[in-house]
């Protein structure tokens, strides 16, 4: 580690105490941080820009801008940037540089952590013993980290923070800046695993490790399956057992389901309770299947499911952009006519799996824009959306923590980190939900409701399951009675019913089903009184809705009028008092109701 001389800190301690907030969210989007004051300027700095930190009871907070992208905890882009701690504001305990006692130093290029003691002695740790998480884990000139303060050590009161490059001795803050610690207890409203009304497919990837044939992880398995009732599931590492193992397994976790599951020729496998159509298992760690969803969006989906090349290193890289450079080259076939594969034009595209996208930004950046970097292999860059637009990488935080990460090993160097994601057509398909299940976050309460243990998640895997929820834009998520129930989910799409009233629970609303074909809206004969399965409630030979619409007498009494005369027999043999030729009902007008009578008495023999 290089240490600075101290020409550069021959100046006072500014202690900027910086106001902190419950909850920043560590996804990649910092507009979170908009509210928090950065810690100045520094005019001659051209590689650290500018920083910000702030708190909450459990996690300090910082955000770091560059004038250069680097991949934070790699060295594929060669830098020397570290973060140093005081913990306890004390400038003279642990590593005494001037201004500051350094208890931590957060070495990114090392990928590791020097712990200071209070008199100076260090000890090596890695990031996760310290609980420290990081975002994107791609490279970028923006970084957002949270440290853990009860496995960090951090205090109570204050602590004071500086990011030092030590490639270009430059220092920001130019004076380490304090934090007054924030010790008000975290707010995260944790997002419901049911889908939101109006989804009309729940997508799910998932990496499973091979555990797939595990008993205990299969068990955890199959509760979270339970819990988040997919659709489609896009696995990765499956390449220990067969399409009709994992077959079995779904419709065993989810009785009453059929499920229709594909394998490719490498670790892939796309499961779905809709029927499949083509499959392409050409396409190196990428797999894509036509699903048929004619009948759910009227045309088909195709679905992929990836595992790019693992890890760092100059040729992992290289590979991995290879990988994402042949998958855009297949979708921007289906997109056009001829080739392998061609779609209707409007069909829901949906992309994802464990991208293992540490390292260079670029492979994300290509198979959500269409940016192809090598064109002389794999052709010409392309719009990858209907709209001439890129596909939406979808944000999938996490249901009960406010991270965005998808994989950690608590016992390895590296942070927990976003290795899978999602990408979707989204100028045809709307994101309804999205969220990824870390049961270990769950309160009693949440997991007992879905039936989940605690310790699911990483029993099952050391990936997360993302979740994609999505809907069809200008179709079924569209309320066209606007009674506020989604078409989707409406039992009458075109009359207005918001309490879905279904007396016979048969699945179609009262108030657009005629149920004994009376010519009365079950809605309207429960309202009168009358027999919604029963034609002519009171028995006397004419039909409810013949009575209320056509004939003026009361559908509840055979003698509306009191006279001992059956309303029947008083059309039948209308009385002769009425001056209008035709009118055979007596009501002084000749109408459908008169000819309605007339037709009746045809073939009667006098």
């Amino acid at each position: 580690m290089k240490v600075f001389g101290t020409g550069w800190m021959g100046v006072a301690l500014a202690c900027m105490a910086i106001p902190g907030v419950a909850q920043i969210t560590l996804d990649n989007d910092f507009a979170d941080w908009a509210s928090i004051p950065t810690a100045g300027t520094v005019s001659t700095n051209t590689h650290v820009l500018s920083g910000a930190a702030t708190s909450n009871a459990d996690w300090v907070f910082w955000k770091v801008t560059l004038g250069e992208d680097l991949a934070l905890d790699e060295t594929i882009i060669p830098h020397g940037l570290q973060l140093w701690v005081d913990t306890d504001g004390n400038p003279n305990t642990g590593w005494i540089q001037e201004n500051m006692g350094v208890e931590l130093v957060l070495d990114f290029p090392q990928n590791e952590v020097i712990r200071y003691n209070a008199g100076g002695v260090s000890t090596t740790l890695s990031f996760n013993n310290i609980g420290l998480h990081g975002a994107p884990t791609y490279s970028g000139d923006m970084f957002e980290l949270a440290l853990d303060r009860g496995m960090s050590g951090v205090g109570s009161n204050t602590l004071t923070w500086q990011w030092v490059d030590t490639d270009h001795d430059e220092v920001y803050p130019a004076t380490p800046a304090a934090l007054t610690l924030n010790n008000a207890a975290a707010e995260y409203d944790v997002v419901p695993l049911e889908r939101v009304a109006g989804t009309q497919l729940r997508a799910v990837w998932w990496n499973v490790n091979r555990r797939m044939d595990q008993n205990s992880a299969a068990a955890s398995m199959g509760r979270m399956v339970a819990a988040l009732q997919p659709d489609v599931i896009g696995f990765s590492e499956v390449d220990d057992v067969s399409a009709s193992y994992v077959k079995g397994l779904l419709e065993s976790w989810l009785p009453g389901t059929t499920w229709n599951v594909v394998k490719d020729d490498y670790d892939l496998m796309v499961a779905s309770t809709w029927p499949l159509g083509e499959s392409f298992s050409d396409i190196y760690r990428s797999f894509p299947v036509v699903i048929e969803t004619q009948d759910l969006f009227g045309v088909p989906t195709l679905f992929t499911s990836s595992h790019l090349k693992c890890c760092g290193g100059t040729t992992n890289e290289q590979k991995r952009q290879s990988e994402a450079d042949e998958y855009m080259a297949f979708h921007r076939d289906a997109m056009t006519a001829g080739g392998a594969l061609d779609v209707p034009e409007g069909t829901p595209i949906l992309f994802g799996g464990d991208l293992n996208m540490v390292g260079l930004e670029a492979p994300i950046y290509t198979l959500a824009s269409g940016d192809i970097f090598d064109e002389d292999e794999y052709g010409p860059d392309f719009a990858p959306d209907w709209d001439g637009t890129g596909m939406l990488q979808v944000a999938a935080v996490q249901a009960d923590r406010a991270m965005d990460y998808t994989w950690r090993n608590d016992n390895g160097s590296y942070m927990p980190g976003k290795l899978d994601y999602a990408l979707v057509s989204d100028g045809v398909l709307e994101v309804t939900r999205s969220f990824g299940l870390q049961t270990s976050d769950m309160t009693g309460v949440r997991l007992g409701d879905y039936g989940l243990y605690a310790n699911d998640t990483w029993n099952a895997s050391d990936h997360l399951p993302v979740v994609v929820d999505v809907a069809l834009i200008g179709s079924q998520v569209m309320d066209t009675d606007l009674d506020g129930v989604p078409d989707a989910f409406d039992n009458c799409v075109d009359f207005p019913n918001p309490v879905q009233a279904d007396f016979n629970g048969n699945g179609v609303g009262d108030w657009c089903e005629d149920s004994d074909q009376d010519g009365l809206w079950d809605a309207d004969e429960l309202f009168f009184g009358t027999d919604p399965l029963v034609q002519d409630t009171d028995g006397d030979g004419l039909t409810d809705g013949a009575e209320m619409d056509l004939f003026n007498t009361d559908p509840l009494s055979d003698d509306s009028d009191g006279d001992g005369v059956s309303d029947a027999l008083e059309l039948l043999f209308p009385p002769d008092t009425s001056a209008c030729p035709g009118d055979l009902n007596g009501d002084s007008a000749v109408t459908v109701a008169d000819l309605l009578l007339l037709l009746g008495q045809i073939g009667f023999a006098c």
